[in-house]
């Protein structure tokens, strides 16, 4: 076609009058031809880019022609025209409804109906489908616009229409199916404006008239909008009932007309008046054609009872009268039959989708029935298949797919807490049952070999796409097996204990029945044996939280309570004494045991310190041989070595007075232990803290001789922070690096030719680079870090403010925080500094700068992202210790390690509150330590730092607030704005610049630690300006709740407030939905308080406004339009002007008197009736560049797999970023709307 001489489209000469021509009308054939042509050049694949841009344009300005409807309906009504033109015809029509109606005449309107109300009575059977929905979907638009107002005879057109045939009754279906969708299910702008009128006209013609008579004796009986007695769900349900009565195996349009019909009827349930479902004997109904061997109808079925029994807000009548059909032997044996049906040929290497998706649907369904029972167990209607309907679980809980299986472990977990579902006979004979699943299900299936061919992980690879999701229901389904162990142990620990102990005995026996000998070389963390004995102990630990809570619940026999517990305890204890005669040779599989050793001892046996002392000595005996030459079991090793030394800490906070009766034998044996030279730095801090431990938290020791040894170890570590050569090897930048061993660090990268070399990891280090390498670590093991870190940590954990060990801790404390600030604080400084390349390396040449940069690029593990599993990642990153890539990681290792080091203690001296506090001359050096180099740290780093200032904020006593905060928040806050806004600008920018084949790993991990810190960062700003949060430190139990909300300081505090809001206003426009949503609501809540005219009043008027106004029209943000919208709404009330000149400032906003109504509209309506500001809002904004920001959404939305809503219940996380290549297309100019073009 020849684009270029394309001449643009030609009014069809009849007044505008949309009844001038008639069928077969073929006048104007100039202007049809082309239109034929232009949407040719669109599909033809041949077109060039260029001739379908100008086709597309012709197209869309022939949308905008004044006579464009009346030429739309020649179009659709001429038969002879292609399929793709009437179509089109139809796109006129429904572009001028959109974006005209309010502009027509009332005859014009009627005209513009009556065509659409003519299509629909035309429609042909041999009609394309995706037309008569077309035409369907016109008068769903008329219908949001004028029904129940000038459109008072809908109701009697549309059952007319329904009299005609099936395609007739298609378009009905559809229009019923949409009507209820949007006015009462989605959040439709439109319909919104109308929502009060549309809903009453709903339930009016919907429910039978006898219904609303006895049931609604007080609505509005004016409105005279029904046509007939029936009602349409009766209708629905007597046309259902007629397609089950014809051949429907064999004729699909019989099997399409029932789906729809029940697809309408799914769409009433969740607003129908309950009353009506009953009478209309919908759920009776519904299983008549769950019944039927057609998988697409009983789908249809399924998904109408899932939309009655999800329902919210029902009493408790109306639901006890709903769910009895469901409840009667009849209905349970149909829905086991079905379920039975689905399993027939359940294959997972050949699976039928649709009878999979019945069955995970069934599996919801009978969730629902569950949790009824286990809700309101004395409404449970007589007659009822209890026996029957926990079977049915019981069968779907046993499934191979645990996506099927899930939502009924779930009601299970909570079935069991119900005593009277719990000792009913039929559910005692499941017990053993429902043990022997969950235990055996706890395993950890992500950690299976890929070509696994265990069935449960191959329906869990079909079920979920991606890592993130699958990691977090395996999560979720561990969690609830724990749950049902938890509350069958809980039920009857004996017996459950005794089966799941001997179970477990079986299993270290057998661990290596079917493999080899355990072999250093061969360790990994996610071989059988090792995920077998995480499996058992998981078990355990979940039976011990029950028996714990038996423990804590006394029966009515406290005598035979007291002997069945002691009779455990002696079992425990002969169980775990044996259990410590076991040699393991894995150091992953020793960590486990030892770590469940521990939870034995200090929860279940924690009043026998005999076992104790003999855990003990066992920690303290226990030693693996280190083989560096395998550097992953190497590791393992050492983990091991530092899990003994926690261990120990826990045991000393929980029996210090079983431990000081035996202490000095326990610092003999410590005192070797450290001087033996094979114990490191680390191990020695920890034993130090050990003892320290036992002389602080215990209640035997006289006052006076605990501290005295108290102070003995803190004086280690005041003296190594006061100290002269210390504090001169922190005093400047050049000084850090060289106490640090890195003060040659450039001559070294650059001898070595590290820019040279393409892949670090496979370089080899050469011997004085691990030389170096070896000289960075020991001289960061020489600063005083880890020794106060350590002792911190053992004065502080697991105490309450209020107990006499914590202030014993807090005074001695007090005298050491004066001496170690100015160095710790000189200390977190330069190691940010060390990130800031324009600031400390900016003297080298280029090409060494960006070898520096490389250096300091972490190298992490992402789920979802990263392209090679977790373990392979460890085990690539230990196994190039001694190569280029091993040397820059230790030297960015050292460096972080340093910050977060110095983090841990600020955080940690905070504990102590005035004594941290009180010092006066602390904010503002904090400050400049904590932030000046900030910008520089990356994204995954600042997270750390905004974790400890969120500490350090939310610490602040009440009284100390006015001197403490402002600076650090201050800091914070314009270090955040800054980083977040540049790395967002940094991140689109790549994104939009890469090609469709480049590898985009880096940039979306980067772009997924990016987002959790963008939510963090508003997180925080939720709890700062929260006017329930008192003292914000949610952690900290004995805080004074009478404390002035900490918002109260921030609103009287402008220094403060200014960083925050700056902030906030630039979260709106970050990529970033959760983000968005969040600082929406709070920039929301505080509206209220600036009413009155004020700089910030302005500031919401004009910088928030325009940035919610872009974000609002940029298809990313389609999932926030409903908070963006509401924060617009509440933003125009603040003020007559100042929104209203920004309003009529945007494009395609030049209708002066337009603008004026909606305002006028807005400001009048109801301001508690969210829906309806809201849809003011977005109609008002529809017309900006032309495009309805509803439909851009939509437009611009990517395909995903569809979930059940129990399926995203169970998979929530973070959702894997999406990285989209290349530009997507957009409003030309909608980022400088404001003249503020970048």
């Amino acid at each position: 076609m020849d684009t270029g001489t394309m001449a643009p489209p030609q009014p069809i000469t009849n007044g505008g009058n949309a009844h001038a021509q008639q069928n077969g009308d073929h006048s104007d054939h100039g202007d049809l031809s082309q239109v034929l042509q232009a949407l040719q050049a669109i599909y033809d694949p041949a077109s060039s880019n260029d001739t379908r841009r100008q086709a597309t344009e012709y197209l869309e300005q022939a949308k905008r022609h004044p006579d464009a409807p009346s030429h739309g309906r020649t179009l659709a009504l001429d038969r002879s025209q292609p399929a793709q033109l009437r179509h089109y015809g139809l796109t006129l029509l429904e572009h001028a409804i959109k974006y005209g109606w309010e502009d027509y005449t009332p005859e014009q309107g009627e005209s513009l109906r009556k065509c659409v109300v003519e299509l629909a009575q035309n429609v042909a059977e041999e009609d394309p489908v995706y037309l008569r929905n077309k035409i369907a979907q016109l008068w769903t638009e008329i219908a949001k616009r004028t029904w129940a107002a000038e459109w008072m005879d809908m109701d009697e057109q549309l059952v007319q229409l329904w009299q005609n045939t099936l395609h007739h009754q298609a378009v009905v279906l559809y229009v019923l199916e949409t009507l209820s969708e949007e006015v009462f299910n989605r959040e439709d702008p439109t319909a919104g404006l109308r929502g009060g009128d549309l809903g009453r006209a709903c339930v009016d013609i919907f429910t039978p008239s006898a219904v609303l008579t006895e049931y609604l004796p007080s609505r509005d009986k004016g409105l005279d909008v029904r046509f007939g007695d029936e009602g349409w769900l009766k209708r629905l349900c007597a046309n259902l009932e007629w397609c089950l009565s014809q051949d429907y195996q064999n004729q699909e349009r019989i099997r399409t007309c029932a789906v729809k019909t029940m697809n309408t009827i799914r769409a009433s349930m969740s607003w129908i008046i309950p009353k009506a479902i009953f009478a209309a004997h919908v759920i009776e109904t519904v299983c008549k054609a769950l019944a039927v061997p057609v998988v697409e109808m009983q789908l249809a079925a399924v998904e109408v009872l899932q939309s009655v029994y999800t329902r919210h807000h029902l009493n408790d009548d109306d639901f006890v009268e709903l769910m009895t059909p469901m409840l009667t032997p009849g209905s349970v044996s149909l829905l086991r039959d079905v379920y039975n049906w689905t399993l027939s040929d359940l294959n997972v290497n050949d699976l039928s989708d649709q009878k999979y998706t019945l069955c995970k649907k069934l599996a919801e369904l009978a969730n629902n029935f569950g949790l009824f029972i286990e809700q309101q167990p004395q409404h449970v209607p007589a007659g009822s298949d209890l026996p029957g309907v926990f079977g049915l679980l019981y069968d779907i809980l046993r499934n191979p797919s645990l996506v099927v299986s899930i939502p009924v472990l779930h009601c299970w977990s909570k079935l069991l807490r119900s005593r009277i579902v719990r000792d009913s006979q039929v559910v005692t004979q499941m017990i053993g049952g429902l043990l022997e699943t969950c235990c055996s299900r706890l395993i950890r299936y992500e950690s299976f070999p890929e070509d696994s061919e265990d069935s449960t992980l191959l329906f869990l690879n079909e079920d979920i796409d991606t890592l993130p999701e699958r990691h977090a229901f395996l999560g979720n389904y561990r969690r609830f097996c724990a749950d049902v162990i938890e509350v069958l142990v809980r039920r009857t620990p004996v017996e459950a204990m005794e089966h799941i102990l001997n179970q477990a005995t079986s299993m270290f026996q057998t661990l290596y029945s079917d493999q080899p000998p355990f072999q250093p070389q061969n360790f990994s963390k996610s071989s059988p044996p090792v995920l077998h004995v995480d499996a058992q102990v998981t078990v355990i630990d979940a039976a011990l939280k029950g028996y714990m809570k038996w423990i804590s619940t006394q029966g009515s026999d406290p005598q035979e309570h007291d002997r069945m517990r002691n009779s455990m305890e002696e079992s425990f204890e002969r169980w775990c004494r044996q259990l410590l005669q076991v040699r393991f040779e894995d150091p992953e599989i020793s960590r486990k045991v030892l770590q469940l050793m521990s939870t034995f001892c200090t929860k279940a046996l924690a009043d026998r310190s005999a076992f104790a002392l003999t855990f003990l000595e066992h920690m303290l005996t226990v030693k693996l041989a280190d083989n560096t030459s395998f550097p992953q079991y190497s590791d393992a090793v050492k983990d091991l070595e530092r899990i003994c030394s926690l261990e120990m800490q826990k045991l000393a906070m929980k029996f210090p007075d079983d431990f000081i009766n035996v202490y000095d034998s326990l610092e003999r044996k410590i005192n070797e232990m450290i001087a033996s030279p094979d114990t490191d730095d680390r191990q020695r801090m920890a034993f130090n803290a050990f003892l320290f431990i036992i002389i602080h938290r215990s209640t035997t020791l006289d006052r006076a001789t605990q501290e005295a040894r108290m102070k003995q170890l803190l004086n280690q570590v005041k003296d190594a922070w006061h100290n002269d050569e210390l504090t001169r090897s922190v005093s400047t930048f050049q000084a850090f690096c060289g106490v640090l061993g890195m003060d040659r660090l450039p001559e070294f990268l650059s001898a070595n030719n590290f820019r040279g070399v393409q892949d670090w990891s496979e370089q080899p280090l050469p011997s004085d680079g691990q030389a170096l390498q070896a000289n960075i670590l020991e001289r960061s093991n020489h600063l005083p870090l880890r020794l106060t870190k350590t002792l911190l940590a053992a004065s502080i954990e697991k105490l309450r403010d209020d107990s006499t060990a914590y202030e014993t801790a807090a005074v001695l404390w007090a005298d050491a925080i004066p001496v170690i600030l100015p160095n710790i604080l000189q200390l977190v400084s330069h190691a940010q500094a060390f990130n800031n390349i324009e600031s400390n390396w900016s003297h080298l040449p280029p090409e060494l700068q960006q070898v520096i940069r490389r250096v300091l690029t972490d190298r992490f593990w992402q789920a979802g992202i990263s392209t090679e599993s977790r373990d392979d990642f460890f085990a690539r990153v230990s196994g190039s210790k001694s190569t280029y890539e091993g040397f820059a990681s230790t030297v960015r290792g050292t460096v972080r390690q340093i910050r977060e080091s110095s983090y841990y203690i600020l955080y940690s001296l905070t504990r102590f509150k005035e004594y941290f506090y009180r010092i006066s001359d602390l904010p503002g050096p904090l400050s400049q330590a904590l932030f000046s180099n900030a910008s520089a740290l990356s994204a995954h780093h600042l997270s750390v730092l905004l974790s400890v200032s969120t500490h350090l904020i939310e610490g602040c006593p009440a009284a100390l607030r006015a001197q403490f905060l402002p600076p650090m928040i201050e800091g914070l806050f314009r270090e955040l704005n800054q980083k977040i806004t540049t790395e967002w600008e940094a991140i689109n920018r790549q994104i939009a610049e890469s090609g469709e084949n480049d590898n985009l790993t880096d940039e979306m991990k980067n772009e997924s630690i990016l987002r959790q810190l963008t939510f963090s960062s508003v997180s925080l700003v939720a709890v700062l300006l929260d006017p329930r949060n008192g003292n914000a430190e949610l952690s900290q139990p004995t805080q004074n709740s009478t404390e002035p909300p900490m918002c109260d300081f921030i609103f009287a505090t402008p220094s403060v407030l200014e960083p925050i809001l700056l902030f906030a206003t630039s979260t709106i426009r970050v990529r970033d939905t959760r983000s968005v949503v969040t600082i929406v609501r709070v920039l929301r809540s505080l509206i209220s308080r600036f009413r009155d005219p004020s700089p910030i009043r302005d500031f919401f008027c004009n910088d928030i406004l325009k940035n919610a106004i872009i974000s609002l029209h940029e298809p990313y943000f389609v999932d926030c339009q409903k908070e963006l919208a509401s924060l617009i709404a509440a933003i125009v009330h603040l003020d007559e002007d100042i929104p209203r000149n920004i309003l009529l400032s945007l494009p395609g906003m030049g209708d002066v008197h337009r603008v004026d109504r909606r305002l006028a509209k807005l400001r009048a309506a109801n301001r508690s009736d969210d829906r309806l500001q809201r849809s003011i809002v977005l109609d008002l904004l529809s017309s900006v560049r032309g495009v309805s920001i509803h439909e851009m959404g939509k437009m611009e939305r990517r395909p995903i797999k569809k979930k059940t809503k129990f399926e995203e219940q169970y998979m929530s996380v973070d959702q894997p970023v999406q990285v989209i290549r290349g530009s997507s297309p957009g409003l030309e100019g909608v980022a400088d709307m404001f003249g503020e073009a970048e």
